[in-house]
């Protein structure tokens, strides 16, 4: 059994994610013990956070993508082999979907028999301070019926945040007498310690400017002010999950199929996938490279912020979200990347966009529409998406979950699919799509492989709620690769989609080139990627 704590809080803005960097940091430092870190809920920027600054190894759990067995079997994998797990909390302990309690941090914490370190804000504060940590802990009584389901005092913990050395020992005595749980620390009141945000919560890592330094103060403090060796106790109070029964063979065999996901040491990938990963495209799901792995495929990074093509010997495409928006110029500088990327969707292949993703393959005018920022969220929270019509990822009717966060709309969105949000309300989205040609329009040129290459939309998807997406998308990569060498061999006319790129191998005639004409001059022809940036 891995020994696990779950930091959870009030509210969201609770120091939670330094909170966790600076324990995960401290205990490495001091202890030299491996901590994985997971986060609760769909957020991908903390977990950016955990892997940069603590270096630990990082993971998902969230009970609205996945059922509790399978959430169980998805923890297990992403903890195996840590002396330690941390589990950082979203917004407060009881917020859940659609202002319920399900999904919630809460849930998780049951859901896992997991010991809590309540987060508490002590700054302006007293003896008031009691309400707040006897008012989380009795809440649960409100949801449950069944004293068995209620998570005991003795799984519970208190860190005061942002409290001097003398409050803390006057409140702590205090909060052990009143509410019956320890407190097991503090972290000092220190603005060096801030991490500041953005519309989409914290501020990726790099965008901070001397992090490592903040982090590293930040973790000197801890180490003496927070009680360690209460706090690897209060670990040891979990039950160990392999003492949970499954209620039913369905269940039984749900967990079997999710814990399965980890290729074994002797794995060979059959086909080559490339994901744009970098400051601009930074916002995945680690559980779904672990499924495109698990499925057959090597994942192949590269930048498209440092101008990097699509790498050789890729047969699919993966382009995340992130903050392209801050990086427009940069992107736009980066021409050669942009002509790969434009390139490799008109062969034919498989390729997914997810948010920001998407908004750049219509800046490059792959996909039709423009974008803007809007002054809200848009379209924000769970979402489960309907395919209604078959593409490589989904067949018609199946379904996947996912989840929105952004402030950006699209002129077409897509009619491709259809989400639902857990309140019922439903809209239409994705794109599914062949590439938009605007070099010479009516070439003659067909793309090979998959008419409708492209999959596009707003909402992230959570591979692990259906398996079959990673399954499939590693499928459509494997046959683009088998029927592209099949053509390429007999000397068939592919479409080289050259867009005016002095740098394209297959210029002027060569192996796959379509014939359109564009690759005369090295900034492109009219209706080139220059004209098409000019336009968004």
């Amino acid at each position: 059994m891995v020994p696990r704590v779950l930091v959870s809080a009030t509210s969201s803005s609770s120091g939670k994610t330094t909170v966790v960097c600076a324990l995960a940091k401290a205990i490495g430092r001091l202890f030299s013990k491996k901590t994985s870190i997971v986060k609760i809920g769909p957020d991908y920027i903390d977990p950016l956070f955990h892997s940069k600054v603590a270096g630990a190894r990082t993971g998902n759990i969230d009970l609205f993508f996945n059922s509790v067995p399978d959430a169980v079997s998805v923890f297990e994998r992403d903890v195996y082999g840590s002396d330690l797990a941390l589990l950082e909390g979203a917004m407060g302990f009881y917020d859940g979907v659609s202002n319920s309690v399900e999904a919630s941090s809460f849930r998780v914490a049951q859901a896992l028999e997991c010991p809590v370190l309540l987060v508490v804000d002590a700054k302006g504060k007293g003896v008031s301070i009691c309400a707040e940590v006897k008012g989380i802990i009795d809440l649960q009584r409100s949801f449950e019926e069944n004293l068995l389901d209620l998570i005991p005092k003795s799984r519970f913990a208190v860190l005061l945040n942002r409290c001097s050395k003398s409050s803390f020992d006057s409140l702590s005595k205090k909060i052990t007498e009143v509410c019956g749980v320890e407190t097991i620390g503090f972290v000092e009141d220190n603005p060096a310690f801030f991490i500041g945000s953005r519309h989409l919560g914290l501020v990726t890592p790099d965008a901070v400017n001397g992090l490592d330094g903040k982090i590293e103060a930040l973790a000197s403090s801890v180490e003496r002010t927070v009680d360690f060796a209460r706090l690897f106790d209060l670990a040891r109070r979990s039950v160990p999950l392999s003492d949970r029964k499954a209620v039913n063979e369905e269940e039984e065999l749900s967990r079997k199929r999710i814990a399965s996901f980890v290729p074994p040491v002797s794995f060979v990938p059959s086909v080559r996938i490339a994901v744009a990963r970098d400051d601009a495209f930074c916002f995945y799901y680690r559980e779904n490279f672990d499924m495109l792995r698990f499925f057959g495929a090597e994942l192949s990074f590269f930048s498209p912020l440092r101008n990097e093509p699509v790498p050789d010997g890729c047969s699919g495409l993966y382009i995340g979200g992130g903050y392209p928006e801050l990086f427009w110029s940069t992107l736009l500088d980066s021409r050669a990347s942009a002509f790969s990327i434009r390139r490799f969707c008109l062969s034919g292949a498989p390729v997914f966009a997810e948010c920001g993703g998407f908004m750049y393959l219509q800046m490059l005018g792959v996909l039709p529409g423009s974008f803007e920022k809007k002054d809200r969220l848009v379209r924000f929270g769970y979402v489960e998406l309907e395919a209604l019509e078959d593409s490589f990822l989904l067949k018609k009717g199946e379904k996947v979950r996912g989840h929105e966060f952004h402030y950006f709309d699209s002129t077409d969105n897509g009619e491709s699919f259809k989400a639902a949000k857990p309140n019922g309300k439903t809209w239409l989205c994705e794109k599914i799509a062949s590439p938009e040609c605007r070099v010479k329009k009516g070439c003659g040129v067909q793309l090979p492989s998959i008419e409708k290459n492209i999959v596009a939309g707003f909402p992230h998807l959570y591979f692990p709620s259906n398996p079959s997406v990673a399954e499939n998308f590693v499928d459509a990569a494997l046959f683009h690769a088998s029927v592209s060498a099949s053509d390429f061999a007999s000397g068939s006319k592919l479409c080289g989609g050259c867009s005016g790129c002095a740098t394209c191998p297959s210029r002027n005639g060569g192996p796959g080139c379509g014939g359109c004409g564009g690759c005369k001059t090295a900034g492109g022809t009219a209706g080139g990627i220059g004209e098409q940036f000019s336009e968004i």
